[in-house]
C-alpha cells in the first residue's frame, strides 16, 4: 500500500510541474503579445466606444470571476485528491483481502489433500484389501458374493482414481520439482480428458528458479485458463507458450505465459470478466507485480497472457 502512495505521489508531483510549467508558458506568451500590439491601449480604445455601457468596468468582475474559478478548481482538486486517497486505500485493502483469501485457499487446499492421502485413500485401500481377503474365503460357487466383491474391488480403484486426480488438483505433487515437469504433467492431464482438443506446449529460454507464489500463481493461471477454455469455448487448438528470461535479460527479467485458442471471438463473455477464478489470478498477478491480461487473437480466438519480474531467474 505505501509503494501505491508514493506512486501517485510521483505522479502528482509531474503533472504540478507540468502545469506549472504550462501556466509560466502561457503568461509570458500573454505579455509578450500585450507588448507587441498595445493590448492596453487597444482595451482603453475599445472601452471608451462603450463607455455608456460602463465596458470599462468588465475588468473588475473578470479578475474576480477569474479569482472565483481559481478557488473552484482548487476545491474541486482537494476534493478529488481527497477521493482518490480513499480509493487507493480500498483498493489496498481488497488486494490483502483478496491475498489473505488465497492464501487461506492454498492452505485449505493442502490441508483437505493430506485428508485425501492420509485419511480416505488410506480406508480405500483398507477396504480393498478386506474385499480381496473374502474372495480368498469364498468357496468360488457361491457367484454372487464372488460378483459383490469383483464391484466392491472395482468401485474402490475408480475412487483411488478419483482421488489421485482430486491430489492433483488441490496441490499439485510436482511442483517441488520445477516447473517444467509441473505445467508438462498438468497440460498431459488434461490432454488425456479433452481428446478432441489438439494442444501445443511449447517452452522458451532455461528453466527459472521461481518461489512457491511464483509457481502456484503460473500453474493456477494455466489451471484456471485451461478449465475455461473447456467449459466457454468451442476450440479445437489450444496454444500454450512459456517465455523464461535468459542471462543476458534485464534486471528484473520477465517471465511471460501465452495461452491462445482458436475457440470464441467473444471477449465480452462473463467469465471473461467476472469469473472469480479469474479475478483471483488477477490479484495473484498484481501481488507479484504483474499483469494479466485477455484479449480477443485474430481471426477468432482467445489470448491469455500472464506477465511478472523474476529476480534472480537461475540463481542457486
Amino acid at each position: 500500500m505505501t509503494d501505491l502512495f508514493k506512486a501517485d505521489d510521483n505522479l502528482d508531483h509531474h503533472k504540478i510541474v507540468r502545469d506549472i510549467i504550462v501556466t509560466i508558458t502561457i503568461t509570458v506568451l500573454t505579455l509578450l503579445l500585450a507588448l507587441v500590439f498595445d493590448l492596453s491601449e487597444r482595451y482603453y480604445e475599445w472601452s471608451r466606444l462603450w463607455e455608456q455601457y460602463q465596458a470599462d468596468e468588465l475588468l473588475f468582475p473578470l479578475l474576480s470571476f477569474s479569482i472565483c474559478l481559481i478557488w473552484f478548481s482548487w476545491r474541486r482538486y482537494r476534493e478529488a485528491k481527497a477521493e482518490s486517497v480513499t480509493n487507493i486505500t480500498l483498493l489496498s485493502e481488497n488486494r490483502l483481502l483478496i491475498h489473505n483469501m488465497t492464501e487461506n485457499q492454498e492452505h485449505e487446499r493442502l490441508f483437505i489433500s493430506q485428508e485425501l492421502h492420509d485419511v480416505f485413500a488410506q480406508y480405500l485401500t483398507a477396504l480393498r484389501t478386506h474385499a480381496e481377503l473374502i474372495q480368498t474365503v469364498t468357496p468360488t460357487e457361491n457367484s454372487q458374493l464372488v460378483s459383490a466383491t469383483n464391484n466392491i474391488i472395482d468401485n474402490v480403484d475408480k475412487l483411488h482414481g478419483v482421488t489421485r486426480s482430486l491430489l492433483k488438483t488441490l496441490r499439485p505433487p510436482l511442483l517441488e520439482f520445477g516447473v517444467v515437469m509441473a505445467i508438462e504433467d498438468l497440460v498431459t492431464q488434461w490432454q488425456h480428458t479433452h481428446k478432441t482438443i489438439q494442444c501445443h506446449l511449447e517452452f522458451n529460454g532455461p528453466e527459472p528458479e521461481l518461489n512457491e507464489e511464483e509457481l502456484l500463481t503460473l500453474y493456477r493461471t494455466l489451471q484456471e485458463g485451461l478449465s475455461n477454455v473447456a467449459r466457454h469455448t468451442q476450440a479445437s487448438h489450444v496454444g500454450i507458450e512459456l517465455f523464461f528470461p535468459t542471462d543476458l535479460a534485464p534486471s528484473p527479467a520477465t517471465l511471460i505465459l501465452q495461452l491462445i485458442n482458436d475457440g470464441t471471438d467473444n471477449v465480452e463473455q462473463p467469465f471473461f470478466k467476472s469469473g472469480l477464478g479469474l479475478i483471483g489470478i488477477r490479484e495473484r498477478a498484481a501481488i507479484l507485480n504483474g499483469h494479466f491480461t485477455i484479449g480477443a487473437y485474430p481471426p477468432d480466438g482467445t489470448k491469455l497472457e500472464l506477465s511478472f519480474p523474476i529476480r534472480n531467474p537461475h540463481s542457486h
